[in-house]
């Protein structure tokens, strides 16, 4: 009786079932180097988000949230209010 090892690594599934496996097997440098929006959104990516985050810090200064609440506090108002000529 001969023992044979069974040997991990062999054939891909004909169809990936695991989220691993579908990563695994698509075609990557196929995208990168034929799909040109591929490649523009990733630069654009890197490109970008040092904006958006100075944007989101600015946006989010002490200054400018106490601004837009008294600006939203003008606002603020229920139907049993008197009307008022302010706009």
């Amino acid at each position: 009786m001969a023992i044979e090892k069974v040997r991990g690594g062999g054939e891909l599934f004909k169809y990936p079932w695991t989220i691993y496996s579908k990563i695994q097997q698509f075609p990557f440098k196929f995208y990168w180097e034929h799909g040109r929006a591929v490649r523009y959104f990733v630069y654009s990516v890197l490109l970008l988000t040092p904006v958006y985050y100075k944007l989101t810090q600015f946006s989010y200064a002490p200054a400018n949230v106490k601004k837009w609440e008294e600006i939203r506090a003008k606002r603020h108002h229920t139907f049993f209010d008197l009307p008022h000529d302010e706009h």
